[in-house]
């Protein structure tokens, strides 16, 4: 029986193969790591006092829909290192273990490998890597992951020291011919947003400023205006700071005050820098493999149109996305495959 392989465990293929398995086909999920999820798995849940739409409930859904699917085959820890044959009637070489797994009769392929965080990259560490004062957004995502609340109020986080303010620099990563990003990743201004609203929560007295180039409407900032990021607390700065030194107890930024036109130093106890999206590593290899194109960032589009040739990109390997895009991208693209199925049942592939 032919089948349909999705390549990336993260949530866009995650998604994508739950709705293809619910439309009644055999899908094989190929992930490299031992688990599904992606970089999604290393997120925390934003809640406080009621739900600020993270989304990750929904990707929790997804994962256990697709581990008990049984239309859905997982391959853990599965390399794909080869593709032969033809639209409708792929061959598949999967490397497992030091073995070699060949998967034949694959009609159509979903890829869908993700990107990677900014400080994934060799380039990309802060500025001073040793201290606990200056922080990754993945790492304040890791302690918020790792939350207690019913552990000690005082320091539900467990910060090695109760913050007593904050900063968060945006377009870090991003935004930047230096960093090879010149484009904007997207998730950035909201998802800091979020998250200063969870250390708002938990310390009420915590003076929390963003440092920005300009607020992006997209993802949650959509439907975020400017009142209720008054009412929030966090003081916006728009600007992006020009240098960030070390005192005795705190991480002074200097920045360009640009309503006073003069340069001013402030100090915080802690510094959150946000994390660009990247293109994955990978995203040469399969330009080469699936003969498709790289775009001036690294990202990936089809050369020939999907539904030709039967392998659909789904989700940040095109470009960056928050969760929210991310689902519905994979979501919107096996309803393309499901179009181009039941066209290809209906008159042939050769005749679509």
């Amino acid at each position: 029986m032919s089948r349909i392989a999705v390549i990336g465990g993260g949530i866009a293929g995650t998604t994508a193969a739950v709705e293809l398995a619910q439309a009644g086909n055999k899908v094989t999920l190929i992930e490299k790591t031992d688990s599904l999820g992606g970089n999604i798995k290393e997120y925390g849940c934003k809640a406080v006092d009621k739900c600020i739409k993270c989304n990750l409930c929904l990707v929790d859904e997804t994962i256990i829909a697709a581990q008990n699917s049984p239309e859905i085959e997982i391959i853990y820890q599965g390399r794909v290192n080869d593709l032969t044959g033809k639209p409708g009637n792929y061959n598949l070489t999967v490397e497992k273990d030091g073995d070699f797994v060949n998967l034949e009769k694959i009609e159509s392929i979903v890829l869908a490998t993700g990107f990677v965080k900014w400080s994934d990259l060799e380039s990309g560490t802060p500025e001073f890597s040793d201290d606990k004062r200056v922080i990754w957004a993945s790492q304040l995502e890791e302690l918020m992951r790792n939350r207690s609340d019913h552990g000690n109020p005082e320091n539900i986080l467990g910060f090695d020291a109760k913050p007593g303010s904050v900063a968060f620099i945006q377009c870090n990563g991003s935004r930047s011919i230096q960093e090879k990003a010149r484009y904007c990743s997207k998730i950035c201004c909201g998802y800091s947003f979020r998250m200063a609203r969870v250390l708002k929560h938990f310390y009420p007295e915590l003076e929390a400023t963003i440092f920005f180039i300009d607020l992006q409407e997209a993802g949650y900032f959509l439907d975020v205006n400017f009142s209720e990021l008054d009412k929030a607390g966090i003081n916006y700065v728009n600007c992006k700071p020009i240098d960030v030194s070390k005192t005795d107890d705190q991480i002074r930024i200097l920045y360009e005050n640009q309503q006073e036109s003069a340069m001013e130093a402030r100090d915080f106890d802690l510094l959150v820098l946000s994390e660009g999206l990247h293109p994955n590593s990978d995203n040469e290899r399969w330009s080469m493999l699936f003969n498709l194109q790289l775009d001036a960032y690294g990202f990936l589009y089809p050369l020939v149109d999907e539904e030709e040739t039967g392998i659909f990109l789904a989700g940040s390997i095109k470009g960056p996305r928050d969760i929210a895009a991310t689902i519905s991208d994979g979501k919107k693209t096996a309803y393309r495959l499901l179009k181009q199925k039941q066209l290809c049942e209906s008159g042939g592939w050769e005749d679509v």
